[in-house]
């Protein structure tokens, strides 16, 4: 601006010429610093589009690398399972039940009206909400095969007795009488169920009457029924395999005799 100023003011021809030397000088030096300019605003353009580029390749990676990590979880964890699972087939290899256990009345002094009219025993009865059957029904299935006397609503050999039949009479005997042990299935279904709630009375009454482990719960959650302490023992179906329950059955059963 000064030299444009400069020239401006020139009154001979050498001082003319000076001050166009000296704007041409200037205008080179200000286009040289915009070419400079230019080029780094290039550079810097170029460094943001390297960083975006690096940071979408490590996103990438981070992602692969989850997948990785995820697939290596899953398949600890199938191993975890798979060796539980042979753990199990060898324990059940090795260990030896009797060929039959035999049912046997349970004796309890029980009111005339009630006595009379039933007869039948079991050694289990089975008390569990609907949404578990298929659970209970494998149960049920193998401590039958195990030569046990089981009391399930829809065996085969059951299901036709309770025809007709006041159910509610008849399984207050069944839980509080007929059987001698209750394998009680827990859970907050079962909390809910008019049916359940009336054989869980049935059986808390002979643990009244008698005492003792006639009682054996099982449990699906930590669901909290009335009338059942907190200090009863229990085991935890989230943790013992089926397999490991029945085991367990068969050999209270064995005590027992």
């Amino acid at each position: 601006m000064k030299a444009t100023e400069g020239l401006a003011k020139a009154k001979t021809p050498s001082q003319l010429s000076s001050r166009s030397r000296e704007v041409e000088r200037h205008q080179k030096r200000a286009a040289g610093h915009e070419k400079k300019t230019a080029d780094l605003e290039k550079q810097i353009a170029k460094k943001k589009k390297t960083l975006t580029s690096s940071q979408a390749s490590l996103d990438r990676a981070s992602r692969d690398q989850q997948k990785k990590d995820d697939r290596e979880a899953d398949k600890r964890r199938k191993a975890e399972i798979d060796h539980i699972k042979r753990l199990e087939q060898e324990r059940r290899a090795v260990t030896t039940f009797p060929e039959q256990l035999v049912a046997r009345p349970v004796p309890v002094d029980a009111p005339p009206s009630s006595s009379a009219k039933f007869s039948d025993t079991y050694d289990v009865c089975l008390s569990f909400a609907g949404e578990q059957r298929d659970y209970v029904e494998r149960i049920a299935s193998e401590l039958k095969q195990a030569g046990l006397d089981v009391f399930y609503d829809q065996d085969e050999d059951i299901a036709p007795n309770l025809w007709g039949r006041d159910l509610g009479e008849y399984l207050d005997y069944i839980y509080r009488q007929g059987s001698r042990f209750c394998l009680m299935f827990i859970s907050a279904d079962y909390a809910e169920k008019a049916w359940t709630t009336h054989e869980r009375r049935s059986a808390l009454a002979r643990v009244v009457d008698e005492g003792g482990d006639y009682l054996l719960p099982a449990r699906f959650d930590d669901t909290e029924l009335p009338g059942l302490r907190p200090t009863t023992g229990y085991v935890d179906l989230r943790e013992v395999a089926p397999h490991t329950l029945v085991d367990f059955v068969l050999k209270k059963l064995e005590k027992r005799d």
